[in-house]
């Protein structure tokens, strides 16, 4: 996939069939306008192309009030190659992007790329204080003979709501990690390097990878939770806890995986860590036998899941 951060480095795009949006945390919805564009492009034998940005306008506007994220950059940009994109135009967020109206922000468009087509979902805005609409992308574009495609938004399963980052996000938040997944239509997965901790976990049998993440990712509730390790493009099954480890004294809230039935060094490394399954809840036990017993307990669960879920 070619990766672009702005229209004026576009090169080899033109004809594309585009498909615009926030697109935060790729979900289900998302991949249907993505590959209803790949699809369009299919038939006009052009490129299909993203054009999305880098972080929601509140992180400017109003930093205090941005909504938690569901996928880093990096994150965002594979899984926009992962539903088989061939173009992404990934555009910073900047004050002079947010004072854009839609006027201009249509012609880089025209200028750039000169669609054969877009495709957005129905709610989609743009320009400054979102005052471009998909009736206003039609107008504009109909004057130049590209047509729109405003798609219906996606619903979810059984409900009359559509899938929204809004949705997931909440989800995420209260830990329902399968559902979560089923609307994004791959793991919800935290993004970090892993950071020295207090190496307490080496001394009972179940040494941890202690993970720093970016500021503002959506987080998991505290608790115990089935996970993969995605880590020199190996998924490696393990189990993560999110807390502050309250058996202990003096302890900080973090984020430690165990991962299972494997040994190395992964510190300063970067690691991807997929959430499938909520096991339980953070407990403060009396001793450290105790809590040896539930990690046991919790191993047998987990080895259990990716026995049964063949993973």
């Amino acid at each position: 996939m070619q990766l672009f951060h702005s229209f004026q480095e576009v090169t080899n795009c033109q004809g594309a069939v585009v498909a615009l949006g926030t697109f935060d945390g790729v979900h289900l919805g998302h991949q249907k306008v993505m590959r209803t564009a790949i699809d369009k492009a299919a038939e006009t034998g052009g490129k299909s192309v993203v054009v999305t940005f880098a972080a929601h306008p509140l992180s400017v506007l109003c930093p205090e009030k941005e909504p938690i994220r569901l996928a880093t950059v990096e994150q965002k940009i594979q899984y926009i190659a992962g539903v088989g994109i061939d173009a992404l135009v990934l555009l910073p967020m900047t004050r002079h992007l947010l004072d854009e109206t839609p006027e201009e922000f249509c012609r880089q468009l025209l200028e750039y790329l000169c669609p054969a087509a877009i495709v957005v979902g129905e709610n989609f805005t743009y320009g400054a204080k979102a005052a471009g609409n998909t009736q206003t992308l039609r107008e504009f574009m109909a004057g130049h003979h590209i047509p729109v495609m405003a798609l219906t938004l996606l619903e979810r399963p059984g409900r009359s709501t559509p899938i929204s980052s809004t949705v997931i996000r909440r989800l995420v938040t209260m830990g329902h990690m399968e559902t979560a997944e089923a609307l994004l239509g791959h793991p919800f997965a935290l993004q970090g390097k892993v950071v020295q901790g207090d190496r307490r976990g080496r001394l009972i049998g179940f040494p941890t990878a202690n993970m720093l993440i970016p500021p503002q990712m959506a987080v998991p509730p505290d608790g115990v939770y089935i996970t993969e390790v995605d880590w020199q493009g190996q998924l490696l099954p393990a189990m993560t806890n999110i807390g502050a480890n309250p058996t202990f004294a003096h302890q900080y809230r973090r984020i430690e995986t165990h991962i299972l039935q494997w040994s190395g060094d992964m510190y300063d490394e970067d690691i991807v860590v997929r959430f499938r399954k909520r096991l339980r809840p953070e407990i403060r036990f009396d001793s450290k036998e105790e809590l040896i017993g539930q990690m046991e307990e919790d191993k047998r669960k987990t080895l259990i899941y990716f026995s049964s879920n063949d993973n």
